[in-house]
């Protein structure tokens, strides 16, 4: 919340927040509407952006200028395939590389009716094409392959496929996403 702004939240600065030296993170790509938690990328951004819909869906009064920052800078950093550029600013990039961030980050434009018709099934196509790449370095912690995947890309991944393809009413991604999940050992 902090990267957003109490002021825009109306939520108070934590006891730990205001003891800590201040630390200006509003750069240009934070008043774009970009996370700027460690770098600015479109996955993070895309899941602060699904943990505030969550939380406006609970009752929590989320204004919606943040929001609609959050949902423009997000829909700037896709390309016409659907897939997510890693940092703002950009757009799209290889398709191999972003299999684990594109389900969620259609999913918070889905969630803020900033989403094409037919753009989350996409998602969910394109994340599934590509799971074997993730697959294959999902025990590595560093970015380990040609796309510079790493490992905790696969898990993200899987959670966030999970929770677009529930938000799109698909039983045969659900089911596939289970079959994936189930078979995974660890």
């Amino acid at each position: 919340l902090e990267q957003i702004g109490q002021r825009e939240l109306n939520v108070p600065a934590s006891p730990e927040a205001r003891s800590r030296p201040s630390r200006r993170s509003f750069t240009a790509a934070s008043a774009k509407g970009c996370s700027t938690a460690s770098m600015t990328n479109a996955f993070v951004s895309a899941t602060a952006l699904h943990a505030l819909f969550e939380a406006r869906k609970a009752g929590v009064d989320i204004p919606a200028a943040p929001l609609k920052k959050g949902l423009a800078a997000l829909a700037a950093s896709r390309d016409r395939r659907g897939m997510f550029a890693y940092s703002f600013p950009g757009r799209g990039g290889d398709l191999e590389q972003g299999s684990g961030r594109i389900p969620i980050c259609e999913l918070a434009l889905h969630l803020g009716g900033a989403s094409a018709k037919g753009a989350l099934g996409t998602a969910l196509d394109l994340s599934f094409r590509h799971q074997p790449l993730l697959e294959r370095i999902r025990k590595y912690d560093d970015h380990a392959d040609a796309w510079r995947n790493g490992g905790f890309f696969y898990w993200y991944g899987q959670y966030g496929r999970a929770l677009a393809a529930k938000a799109a009413g698909s039983a045969e991604a659900l089911a596939r996403q289970k079959e994936i999940l189930l078979s995974t050992q660890e």
